[in-house]
């Protein structure tokens, strides 16, 4: 399976955002790549819910980060063992296996403990007894497998429920269980005594692979022949015991998927463990992970679409592997560590972009991915009041318009109203429905921009807007803070204003110190009439 792909806007989802990454996906799927994600950084607003709604398209998934996280590791090492693997079976994995430790599952692969090598060395200075392997549960499997036995009669099930004895230990006359399991070998002169005892299971030593043993004629129970020596299958018969009595139950360190590799780093320098399993929600172990496995992950690859700034996108970016950017906004700080495909056009809106790749592509516009294209060209332009409208995004919302089957204007209208009610709206969903973080010369500047046709209801909550705007700016840091609060029917923009440098908006759009709010008519982009007069302002100093 290739690689997954996450396409995804700025932390502050505008329509542009939201419908430019379910477009975009869209079209890398139809275009070669399957595996491409739409996701979101953060809450849908009313706007753009609405346009979902309208199309019948679902939110993307919401993301937080793309730093490295353990899903990203190369899982190399699935070694596990149960409980009732033996424990020559379990010396024998945590021998070829860097950490010297195994998980132990159930019969689910869910997680139920740990064994290592300080655990497992127990066994070999515990005394064997004859009644070892019965106080052990041990199953015949182990049995049949540590000697490579081969089998005469019935393969025995379940575990061993009787006592063992070799043969040199019996009188003639001994009468055993028929649980109880006897060992004699090939040349023990004795041999046929080894059947006669009602034990239900013999071991004969030494017998090569290509030679049959004949068997007392009347014995019913199970005879087991293996190559190996008497002195070995005494010493293995010490190690086909399960390993249940000396596995950790309580000292388990494991990591989930979702865990980032910075905190599992923490977590393994200050542990006594090397190696740690690596468990689903459900626990089920996938595999184990050393210190050097932290060095062996693939970087998250993500698409960017409409910004390209590392304060605007999400946390981890930096780990990620940037592929492609799609953006109308002004170039910033962008850093990758290999080429991109990086298109950015001076247009009023990202969909604008995405419509013109479809038809570049000559790939068909769905209805619904058409009424979302449509929904944020109309939501970035102000259904075209914008200066940063172009002819070419007025062309672009008619042909997507006859695809969606509405009409431009009143869906327009529609929408731009839906997602206008500042009634209903606290101070800080307003300020926070589209806030944008720049960096401007030695200044921090938060603009956010709310489109209403509920104008007068901002003077209801001015007082408290304000109050939260320069809430905002004291723990954030910010120099200064701007609400763009516009509206499509009185033609332009009230800006609010908040913070300690008030004098760059003083400079910037003639607002005096004592105003805390200004009308522009006019005014309707953020990024060509209010961004470039403050970076003017700010450079200047």
């Amino acid at each position: 399976m290739s690689q997954m792909t996450y396409v995804f806007g700025h932390q502050k989802p505008d329509t542009d955002s939201i419908c430019a990454a379910i477009a975009y996906a869209y079209l890398k799927r139809e275009t070669g790549s399957p595996e491409t994600e739409a996701c979101r950084l953060g809450p849908v607003n009313k706007e753009t819910q609405f346009a979902l709604d309208t199309f019948g398209v679902e939110a993307p998934r919401l993301i937080k980060s793309v730093k490295p996280q353990v899903s990203d590791i190369h899982l190399n090492n699935d070694s596990m063992v149960t409980e009732e693997n033996s424990i020559h079976h379990t010396m024998d994995l945590i021998i070829d296996n860097p950490g010297r430790s195994l998980p132990v599952v159930d019969d689910q692969k869910k997680l139920i403990g740990i064994i290592s090598l300080p655990d497992i060395m127990h066994a070999y200075s515990d005394p064997f007894q004859e009644d070892g392997l019965m106080k052990a549960k041990t199953p015949y499997r182990n049995i049949i497998k540590t000697l490579n036995a081969r089998i005469i009669g019935d393969t025995p099930e379940g575990v061993v429920k009787g006592c063992f004895f070799n043969n040199s230990q019996l009188a003639p006359d001994t009468k055993l269980s028929s649980d109880d399991v006897v060992l004699t070998t090939r040349n023990d002169s004795s041999r046929d005594m080894a059947f006669a005892n009602g034990n239900g299971c013999v071991i004969i030593s030494d017998v090569p692979a290509d030679m049959d043993m004949p068997i007392p004629e009347g014995y019913t129970g199970t005879t087991m022949l293996t190559e190996k020596s008497t002195f070995e299958v005494i010493r293995l018969l010490e190690q086909v015991m399960p390993i249940r009595q000396y596995v950790n139950h309580d000292t388990m360190e494991f990591f989930m998927l979702s865990e980032t590799l910075e905190d599992v780093k923490g977590n393994m320098l200050s542990s006594p463990h090397n190696r740690f399993p690596v468990v689903t929600d459900d626990g089920v172990v996938l595999g184990t992970i050393t210190k050097s496995s932290l060095l062996d992950y693939q970087r998250k690859r993500v698409i960017l679409v409409d910004h390209n700034e590392k304060t605007q996108s999400i946390a981890g970016l930096e780990d990620a592997e940037i592929a492609e950017i799609i953006d109308h906004h002004r170039v910033a700080e962008v850093q990758t560590d290999a080429p991109l495909y990086m298109r950015v056009e001076p247009l009023g809106c990202t969909c604008t972009i995405i419509t013109k790749m479809y038809q570049e592509k000559d790939v068909p516009i769905p209805k619904k991915i058409a009424g979302l294209l449509l929904s944020a060209i109309i939501s970035d332009t102000l259904l075209f009041n914008s200066p940063t409208c172009t002819e070419q995004d007025k062309q672009a919302a008619q042909a997507l318009a006859k695809i969606a089957g509405v009409n431009l204007r009143e869906y327009g209208r529609s929408m731009l109203i839906a997602g206008s009610n500042l009634g209903d709206m606290t101070p800080k969903q307003i300020i926070g429905a589209d806030r944008k973080i720049f960096t401007m010369g030695n200044y921090k500047i938060e603009i956010s921009q709310i489109n209403t046709g509920d104008y007068k209801s901002l003077f209801n909550k001015l007082k408290d807007l304000l109050a939260q705007m320069q809430e905002n700016c004291e723990k954030e840091g910010a120099d200064l803070a701007i609400l763009m609060v516009t509206d499509i029917v009185l033609g332009g923009s009230e800006l609010l204003i908040a913070g300690e440098q008030r004098h760059l908006v003083r400079d910037a759009f003639g607002i005096e110190d004592e105003d805390i709010s200004q009308f522009f008519p006019g005014m309707f982009s953020r990024k060509k009439q209010v961004v470039p007069p403050l970076m003017r302002v700010a450079s200047e100093e």
